[in-house]
């Protein structure tokens, strides 16, 4: 788990250098570890399996990520995330092998409200 927790972490911290330089947030390459470092960071592990029963109700509610970035794995196809766009709820189609990156609160927050956090659901099916 430590081992996973470390390679998530320098994921994360190697995505958001690419988005500081590639859209202009004006940070200089040697201060992007007091935004994400990796010593201070969270790291949630949730798994939300395959459910047959639509009447059960697993899924968490309505929410934003507070974090910077957040970077999600759907594994086995498990279908379920949403997002909000528009004022409509889009489905994220699971794709194999593949990360999902949701930019989160903070994000918003230290860079002026130019990126926007997405409000997410899960919904097991």
């Amino acid at each position: 788990m430590v081992e996973y927790g470390e390679h998530m972490s320098r994921i994360g911290r190697r995505l958001f250098e690419a988005m500081a330089k590639n859209l202009d947030l004006n940070i200089e390459a040697s201060s992007t570890s007091s935004y994400i470092a990796e010593n201070s960071g969270i790291m949630r592990i949730y798994r939300y399996p395959n459910c047959s029963n639509s009447d059960v109700g697993l899924g968490m509610e309505v929410h934003t990520d507070s974090s910077v970035v957040s970077i999600l794995s759907q594994e086995n196809e498990v279908s379920g995330l949403e997002l909000l766009k528009d004022h409509q709820w889009l489905t994220v189609k699971p794709i194999s092998n593949t990360l999902i990156v949701n930019l989160g609160d903070m994000m918003q927050v230290n860079f002026s409200y130019y990126l926007l956090s997405i409000y997410i659901t899960l919904i097991l099916k």
